[in-house]
């Protein structure tokens, strides 16, 4: 039987939470909200009957008349939440409160008491009479739900789970930090101190983290429970580790899986492994590009905010006041949806011919041409925004292919974005670096990159530029390409940049360095950022099949790159298990049965991700439009046995490269 797939299991979620919401008020918080916009949008809720749809936030509250309220929150009810909850409370009069939560019981009992056995039941129950006391009679009604609405569905091979964007992989940057939140501990609880990341397990983590990693590992159990599952884990990377480790052993989950009837290969990644491809200007596909430039929907980690000036008479100078348009599909266009995909699973060209071609057939039926169209040689984002302009004359048609011409001004937007060239000019310095890697007739990467820093203002590069430069050879060449030596020059010309530019410092630098802008937040910012590149420059040390990324050239070809994700998944779908040596297998019955006498005369080998029906990709940190592009060449190419799925946390981009991995790990950077 094959298994339902993550759109079904979290469509299954939506359909129960929209029980709870007729005739109430409903309050979302910025994560959940983000989810709903992948899965049927607001008007999901006011179908289902809600009354109103609210921030989840202290400035709001329910109206005079609203007696019944929904709240749908991606956290445990703790510090933050609970302050916002009771604030909302206490300012309306509720008589009856439903409380969705995606944190399972058992993540609230770890956040409120680490460890210790403790009756889950019991502590809901003591949470139900705190939040009627709120209310203000212990008669009224509350209720808490566990619901994971933490998915985030792109299409049948992609999802994400933003809620969980935070969950950024260590680097080894980050061990000291680690070291020094244990000696700080109690005696009683100090452990043996860790030396490198290969030594750092769940219970070193920071508790923020840990609860984090814990909700995510149940959210996890959840899907695979909808989906009927009983999955094999693979790791590759220290994060990854911990988390398929803390899956293998969650005891709920142990129980499904002797139970359950599908077979689920799950194979979890750190991105901070491979940071190449993701700080890296690619022009394909298109979606890599939309990211770099058009800006984030606000509070949303996935979708961008479209201009949606071309189809609306206002003056340039109050476009401002224009709602943004956005990339997801509205309720069920099957074009918009099939355009997404390709946004990411095909070239750009081929995403530009397929816009323009559901654009004139929606143009088309809805009798919108005012002549009929030639046919062009060659689609260009001038045609295409022609195309779209049609529909400001009629209201109906806009709204019925709304999704569809977002999408199509999205496109626009980005291609005839001016810095689009620029980023180009940057692909090409990319490619440049590449080459000199290790090739002893070329000057040395980071001595391009600090006469770059020299000379920024007459080439047109940015200092965020040269950063994103820094993380793509650093990840790219290994430790070998960035030295003490370099360091040295670094921190000091970099500081000296910061300093000399502080007044046109973006908001990724003011990120790094704070707002405070001196020469010694220059130099301390400076140096936190050579240790990271270290940190990413060995990233890869503890590796066999995946240590080196670039592929030297010689006579015959140049050198070239190739993505730790591409080359895994492809491993994964031919080679022996023998080969991938990286490919951590997390399996408690297996090594139970390794344990015993039994191994001695059973056939014991370890099986492998292609073996079982569903192999599902998970990238922790972020994975890119264009790693997706290259999975979906690669099983086109094999064509397995088996179908392979990718999900992460959130679509990683350049920018976010940048501030990921050039600062501590969130958890720990005021350590």
């Amino acid at each position: 039987m094959q298994a339902a797939n993550a759109i079904h299991v979290s469509e299954a979620w939506w359909i129960e939470a929209c029980k709870k919401v007729k005739n109430a008020v409903v309050f979302l918080d910025n994560n959940t909200a983000e989810c709903l916009h992948w899965s049927g949008g607001l008007t999901r809720l006011v179908n289902a009957g809600a009354k109103n749809v609210k921030e989840f936030s202290s400035f709001e509250s329910g109206n005079k008349d609203d007696i019944k309220a929904v709240f749908m929150v991606s956290t445990a009810l703790r510090d933050t939440t609970t302050i916002v909850l009771q604030d909302i409370i206490k300012a309306s009069r509720f008589q009856y409160c439903i409380i969705i939560t995606c944190a399972h019981p058992s993540v609230h009992a770890y956040a409120r008491y680490g460890g210790r056995e403790v009756d889950e039941s019991l502590l809901m129950s003591e949470l139900e009479q705190d939040i009627l006391s709120w209310m203000g009679n212990m008669n009224y009604t509350i209720e808490i739900f566990y619901n994971p609405l933490v998915i985030a569905p792109y299409s049948e091979k992609l999802f994400f789970m933003p809620t969980f964007s935070k969950l950024y992989p260590l680097l080894n940057s980050d061990v000291l930090r680690i070291s020094k939140l244990q000696q700080a501990l109690p005696k009683g609880d100090k452990m043996k101190p860790v030396e490198n990341l290969g030594e750092v397990e769940f219970h070193h983590l920071p508790f923020e983290m840990r609860i984090l990693v814990r909700q995510f590992v149940v959210c996890i159990h959840s899907l695979l429970q909808g989906m009927n599952a009983r999955e094999e884990v693979y790791t590759v990377g220290h994060t990854s580790r911990i988390i398929g480790t803390e899956l293998d052993t969650f005891n709920p989950a142990r129980q499904r899986r002797k139970t359950a009837s599908n077979k689920v290969s799950l194979v979890l990644i750190d991105r901070t492994l491979d940071l190449v491809v993701a700080s890296s200007h690619r022009a394909e596909p298109l979606m890599g590009r939309i990211l770099s430039l058009l800006p984030r929907l606000y509070d949303h980690q996935l979708d961008s905010a479209v201009s949606m000036a071309p189809l609306c008479k206002v003056h340039p100078s109050s476009e401002w006041t224009l709602v943004p348009g956005c990339l997801a599909p509205q309720g069920k266009e099957i074009r918009a949806s099939a355009v997404l995909n390709s946004l990411v699973m095909s070239s750009g060209k081929e995403a530009l011919s397929l816009i323009n071609k559901y654009v004139l057939e929606a143009a088309s039926h809805k009798n919108l041409a005012s002549e009929p169209e030639k046919k062009e040689a060659r689609v260009t984002p001038e045609n295409l925004k022609k195309n779209i302009q049609q529909f400001a004359s009629d209201i109906d048609a806009f709204t019925e292919n709304a999704g569809l011409l977002q999408q199509g001004l999205g496109v626009v937007e980005t291609l005839c974005d001016p810095r689009y060239v620029h980023l180009d000019q940057l692909l090409s310095l990319e490619k440049r670096l590449l080459q000199s890697i290790g090739d002893p007739e070329e000057t040395l990467p980071f001595t391009q990159i600090f006469q770059l820093l020299k000379t920024r203002g007459t080439h047109g590069v940015t200092l965020d530029d040269i950063l994103t430069l820094m993380v793509y050879v650093a990840s790219l060449g290994g430790p070998d390409v960035f030295t003490h030596k370099d360091e040295y020059a670094l921190t000091n010309r970099l500081s000296h940049a910061i300093v000399e530019d502080k007044k046109l410092l973006s908001d990724v630098l003011l990120q790094l360095v704070g707002q405070e802008v001196d020469e010694v937040s220059a130099l301390r910012s400076a140096q936190c950022i050579a240790e990271q590149l270290h940190a990413i420059a060995s990233a890869r040390d503890h590796l066999k099949n995946y240590k080196h990324l670039h592929i030297p050239g010689d006579s015959a070809q140049p050198a070239s790159y190739q993505s730790l994700l591409q080359k895994l998944v492809y491993d994964c779908l031919t080679a022996p298990q023998a080969e991938i040596t990286d490919l951590e297998y997390k399996s408690a019955g297996f090594k139970d049965l390794i344990k015993t006498g039994f191994s001695l005369f059973v056939n014991v080998s370890k099986p492998m991700p292609r073996d079982t029906p569903t192999m599902l990709v998970f990238v922790v940190g972020g994975v890119t439009p264009g790693e997706v592009f290259e999975i979906q060449q690669v099983v086109t190419a094999v064509n397995p046995p088996c179908e392979v799925i990718v999900a992460s946390t959130h679509f990683a981009h350049p920018t976010d490269s940048v501030i990921n991995a050039l600062q501590p790990n969130p958890f720990l950077r005021h350590v």
